[in-house]
């Protein structure tokens, strides 16, 4: 029996057509992850520090040497190196690679040579305008591999566009999903209160955004999954769920905590047995009110489009088990040294698997603390992240003349990062709430060029979005301007990507989230 998967009103029926036809592609691929790539990486769990460094070792001279045969780009960097004598302590001898580094050598650095920028940009661009409806670049013979491709404005905002081939896919889903599996085979009862299984998954509304490729899955074949786009206006999402009454979320943690506040005032009324947060920090605060409304802690996650989903907290809840028997991890601190535990600036991240756009020792942002767990029930041979610093995303609140008096609309930033993250012309952004709207601020490539009518249309999609999810059609403003710099904070020098509109500029009560308005972060993917 193949997993029961239903996407929330369709706005037009070639989407159902589409949706479909990408759903018998995955079939087959999500049977193997079920049957197959859960099962043996729930054994990996317990392996001892010595084995789990073995298996690294094993997959990383054979992504190296991959990689040096494949790719230009790594055949140079790697030039010197024995790849088939490789051992983890040699790892510093390769050189770091960015997110600049991918975007300016993409080409010489994926090792299928039918894969280009421009391609790839082109089948973007083609799912952005309505032109295609096949969200796979490739597989267009038997014999061939198909590919999903995602542009993401990622924790720094800038653009990057990044290939996950069929052992990406497999691979992530295995990390993301195991340890659920695991805990339904210790606690099978583990559905909702009528005997059905259903999981409400709040993602961005279509596969140009990875969230969707990834997390409308489940390891169980009986249970529904049902998308909810997190563009949705809150009331509708609400109204939705509480028709759907799934037993289980998998969710933007800015949307979780906000579900919260609606449980608490009695307004959404669903039972849940289990929620995994994705993206985005996920506050105690919103632990405590899970605990409170639902008696559950939140199981929280760490990834990114460029890795995947790589690590995800167990049932002890102590912190975030990294998925070291698929990464190798290297926290680095603030003077530049390699640190096992600890807090980290940023962290160095080589992927084990999806070879067709290798990273290796590939610069993540994100500035954790990491801590092992030595005498943890789980995986006690993995480190974990304890904190996770440098990620948050804040909903924009208006005030809206409704039909009885005025009304609160809530926006959360997927709404724009969906539509600009899609322009291969736009290197960056900056979007500032104003009463009736925003500006946005975009920095353009420099070998581009972004015409009037390209910025109108960016306007018109972002308008569009606004006033179906509320906002009053005669008022909404969209204001889109190209700069030669974008606003950074003048010590740290971040930037701020989405900037909230204070309340007293709104005429509205302070909300929770405004104390978050003048902190420096960066946003994820």
């Amino acid at each position: 029996m193949e997993q029961n998967k239903v996407y929330s009103k369709p706005s037009q029926k070639h989407t159902i057509k589409t949706l479909y036809q990408i759903e018998q592609e995955r079939s087959k691929q999500l049977q193997t992850i079920r049957e197959n790539t859960i099962p043996n990486s729930i054994s990996h769990l317990n392996w001892s520090r010595s084995q789990l460094e073995a298996e690294q070792v094993k997959k990383l001279r054979r992504v190296l040497t991959f990689a040096k045969l494949n790719s230009p780009f790594y055949a140079r960097r790697l030039a010197g190196i024995d790849t088939d004598t490789f051992e983890l302590k040699d790892i510093h001898k390769i050189k770091p690679v960015t997110k600049q580094d991918v975007m300016e050598n993409w080409d010489n650095i994926v090792t299928d040579s039918s894969l280009t920028l421009a391609k790839a940009n082109k089948h973007l661009e083609a799912l952005r305008d309505g032109k295609s409806n096949n969200y796979y670049y490739g597989g267009r013979t038997a014999d061939m591999e198909h590919y999903y491709l995602s542009a993401t404005g990622g924790a720094s905002g800038k653009r990057g566009l990044y290939v996950w081939d069929e052992d990406l896919f497999e691979t992530t889903s295995a990390i993301t999903y195991r340890l659920e599996a695991a805990e339904d085979m210790i606690h099978p009862a583990h559905t909702a209160s009528n005997n059905t299984k259903r999981t409400a998954v709040i993602c961005a509304e279509s596969y140009l955004h990875g969230s969707h490729m990834l997390f409308p899955q489940s390891p169980d074949h009986e249970r529904q999954v049902k998308v909810f786009p997190a563009c949705m206006s809150l009331k509708e999402l609400v109204s939705q769920l509480n028709e759907f009454q799934p037993d289980r979320l998998v969710s933007y943690s800015s949307a979780i905590a906000e579900l919260c506040n609606e449980a608490l005032a009695g307004r959404l009324n669903v039972q849940l047995n289990r929620i995994m947060s994705n993206s985005e920090p996920l506050s105690s605060e919103t632990r405590q009110k899970a605990l409170a409304i639902w008696g559950i802690n939140i199981h929280n996650s760490w990834g990114s489009v460029e890795l995947g989903v790589a690590g995800m907290e167990g049932q002890d809840f102590d912190g975030i088990i990294l998925g070291e028997d698929f990464h190798i991890i290297e926290a680095v601190d603030s003077s530049g040294n390699i640190i096992e535990s600890g807090e980290a600036d940023h962290m160095l991240v080589t992927r084990l698997f999806g070879t067709t756009m290798p990273l290796i020792r590939y610069k993540m942002t994100d500035s954790p603390t990491i801590e092992w767990r030595l005498d943890g029930s789980e995986a006690p041979a993995y480190r974990r992240i304890t904190q996770l610093h440098g990620r948050s995303d804040v909903w924009f609140y208006y005030v809206c003349q409704g039909q009885d008096g005025e009304e609160e609309v809530k926006i959360h930033p997927m709404t724009f990062r969906q539509v600009l993250g899609q322009y291969s012309e736009i290197h960056e952004y900056q979007v500032r709430q104003t009463v009736n709207g925003a500006d946005i601020d975009l920095l353009i490539n420099d070998d581009t060029d972004l015409d009037p009518m390209t910025i109108h249309q960016i306007e018109e999609k972002l308008s569009s979005k606004l006033i179906k999810l509320g906002l009053q059609e005669s008022t909404v403003n969209v204001q889109v301007a190209v700069v030669k710099k974008l606003n950074r904070h003048p010590e740290s020098n971040k930037l701020t990507r989405f900037v909230k509109l204070a309340a007293k500029d709104m005429d509205a009560p302070v909300k929770e989230t405004d104390i978050q308005e003048n902190l420096v972060v960066a946003l994820p993917q």
